[in-house]
């Protein structure tokens, strides 16, 4: 059989959302993915592997983000994730079209000027894949903490800012808190949870003496997911336990019945408690680079960075 290497095109999305559905689990449409490789505030790269007859063996994308990646960096850097690696069991598994096509994809990546290294959550099945292949590294492992929404009414004077959307106060707080990350601006903001198809999310603004806070949690079922919560350092996280006591009365009144941060031990005081659940980062640096776990060091992994959510 032979096989074709090429990006996606307009006329492959329904196909694709076909055999995205079929390899992840959950329903995927053609608008998600116009949203997510051509709407970013960035660059993105998608590729397929097709087969003589039309059929989608195997899919690779990765996505180009401003980003601080080392604290003190004034200036921000391309970094690149992976997203979206699939490829079909029908013919021989993950292997080979989706070594080739991720080699092609991969190729020429880190770009001068990007960021040293890449980042992804792969399943464990695709980072062993990765780790032969590629030149994957382990960077770290996440633990979900989650638990009921606490009861009661918000504190007494503790006000909050709700809405679908956010302004450029977003990015001042993620400015304020000082951690390399993708950057959150409200460009990045906006496109990731106010524009994608199919999701709800909701934006607090927070308050805690003179500083401001932001959160976004998606409504998963019954469920809030913490997506982004950046509270700057101002006086230690119990002084934003009365604004995250208003967010959980908020959700409540919304329906739903339990949350889930990560990483998130230090808010322990709230009931949360570890869920079993963990989410595996993995990394490839530059060929003939630094590795990717030291150029990585520091760098602060939001909910939100994880494609699921």
């Amino acid at each position: 059989m032979t096989v074709s290497l090429r990006p996606t095109a307009p006329e492959d999305l329904p196909a694709l959302a076909d055999f995205f559905t079929g390899r992840f689990g959950r329903a995927w449409t053609p608008e998600e993915w116009v949203w997510k490789y051509q709407a970013l505030p960035g660059e993105a790269r998608s590729l397929l592997a097709v087969g003589d007859g039309g059929e989608i063996l195997a899919h690779a994308g990765a996505l180009c983000l401003p980003a601080r990646w080392q604290a003190g960096e004034a200036g921000d850097a391309g970094l690149w994730q992976l997203v979206d690696f699939a490829g079909s069991l029908r013919r021989g598994g993950l292997r080979p079209a989706l070594v080739e096509l991720g080699r092609q994809l991969l190729a020429g990546l880190p770009r001068p000027g990007d960021a040293p290294w890449i980042f992804g959550f792969p399943s464990e099945r695709h980072f062993r894949l990765g780790e032969r292949v590629f030149g994957y590294r382990p960077l770290t492992v996440m633990e979900e903490w989650g638990g009921p929404l606490p009861a009661g009414p918000a504190p007494a004077g503790v006000e909050i800012g709700t809405g679908d959307s956010c302004g450029p106060w977003a990015e001042a707080v993620w400015e304020a808190c000082g951690r390399s990350s993708v950057r959150r601006s409200a460009a990045f903001l906006n496109w990731r949870y106010h524009a994608r198809p199919h999701r709800y999310y909701r934006f607090y603004r927070l308050s805690s003496g003179l500083a401001g806070g932001l959160a976004v949690f998606a409504f998963v079922g019954e469920e809030a997911w913490a997506a982004e919560l950046w509270l700057p350092p101002a006086g230690g996280h119990r002084e934003w336990y009365p604004s995250l006591l208003a967010v959980a009365a908020d959700l409540r009144a919304a329906g739903l019945r339990s949350w889930r941060f990560w990483p998130a031990a230090s808010l322990a005081p709230l009931g949360l408690t570890p869920t079993g659940e963990r989410r595996f980062i993995g990394g490839r640096g530059r060929p003939g680079g630094e590795d990717p776990a030291e150029a990585a060091a520091g760098f602060h992994f939001a909910m939100g960075d994880y494609d699921v959510v």
